[in-house]
């Protein structure tokens, strides 16, 4: 089997168990009874900035470590721990995020290091996850439960392991150089603006993409169709974009994007076409960051997840009920793919990067 296959392949699929088991375990917590509102949404904050915001320090020391999917398997193996402490509600949630953390840099670093710095392989690999969130979230249609699931993550911890000694000793992959553990870094302001450009949109597609809420998603399966086209939003906007053009791609699937949206909560085709177009942009936006930062993938993919959290914050504050109504969402939309049009339109005139990304 070629080594891209076997390492792309093997952490997509680990990427949805671990949000499957997270989510899982997070969703019990918060649904327990005994807990008052306010101490479980507390708990959900405390997996969320565990998870997503500690990525960013992970990922500073994931670079010069050099282990990456020796640290993807010890974060499979603290989410099933995260199990074991259950008794302890904040206690699983802190540890169950920070393996969420491990697991996302590690993973993420490994397929970065061979995407080649295309966008095609981190939409894949980001891609899956959605789906492993999304029947966590819905444990209650698994035909399992926590044991079966510590069983799976434990597993995966091991396979991991394997991978890691394939990585190392028969493809030899490493991490760029980089002997400290943070060094400064000079940037001119076209590099700030498009850093600033790309992480203000990974926050508003955060926040959005938490609020969208339509009268159709009800149910199981309508919610699965629409966790599929963001799956598949995610996986063919990398492939598109390294074909196409990331500018054209991103700009072109926004703006379409927002026009759907407009009338998503009268169809349901209209609101999975624009979910499915507006994730379309997310690897793309991943892969310009890392690539600002070539030999800082896993600083770089940290501080992209980190933003996910900053996004987070307002979709669960008081301001919620009105970002989410459609002018708003339909706005963010379009505010994003101006972002995007500008950070992107800078980044081409940069040296050429070796992808399919120039002012297509």
């Amino acid at each position: 089997m070629k080594r891209n296959t076997v390492i792309v392949g093997t952490h997509s699929v680990m990427h949805a168990v671990v949000d499957f088991g997270c989510a899982m375990l997070v969703m019990e917590i918060s649904r327990d009874a005994g807990l008052s509102l306010t101490t479980a949404a507390l708990l959900v904050y405390l997996y969320d900035f565990c998870a997503f915001a500690l990525q960013y320090p992970v990922g500073i020391l994931a670079d010069p470590w050099n282990r990456n999917s020796l640290m993807a398997a010890i974060g499979c193996f603290l989410v099933a721990a995260g199990f074991v402490f259950r008794p302890y509600a904040a206690v699983a949630c802190a540890v169950a995020g920070i393996g969420n953390a491990l697991y996302h840099v590690g993973g993420g670093v490994d397929v970065l290091n061979i995407s080649d710095r295309k966008a095609s392989f981190p939409g894949i690999f980001v891609a899956t996850g959605s789906v492993g969130l999304y029947l966590g979230m819905n444990g209650d249609h698994m035909p399992f439960g926590a044991p079966v699931t510590i069983a799976l993550l434990i597993a995966s911890g091991v396979l991991l392991i394997g991978l890691y000694l394939l990585i190392r000793y028969r493809y030899k992959i490493d991490n760029e150089p980089c002997k400290r553990i943070i060094e400064p870094v000079r940037m001119t302001e076209r590099e700030l603006l498009i850093i600033y450009c790309m992480l203000f949109t990974v926050c508003l597609r955060s926040c959005f993409g938490m609020l969208m809420k339509f009268p159709w998603r009800n149910g199981f399966t309508h919610g699965l169709i629409a966790v599929i086209a963001v799956t598949l939003g995610k996986m063919l906007g990398g492939i598109i974009g390294d074909r196409l053009g990331w500018m054209r791609t991103s700009v072109t699937s926004l703006f379409t994007a927002s026009v759907l949206f407009a009338f998503a909560d009268q169809s349901m085709a209209c609101g999975v076409a624009a979910m499915l177009l507006f994730n379309m942009s997310m690897p793309i936006t991943l892969s310009v960051m890392v690539n600002m930062f070539p030999k800082r993938k896993g600083a770089a993919f940290g501080l992209t997840s980190a933003m996910l959290f900053c996004g987070l914050v307002p979709a669960f504050s008081e301001v919620a009920p009105t970002l989410s109504k459609k002018p708003i969402l339909v706005s963010a939309v379009v505010v994003s793919a101006v972002l995007l049009l500008v950070g992107l339109r800078q980044y081409n005139k940069l040296a050429k990067p070796a992808q399919g990304s120039g002012g297509k």
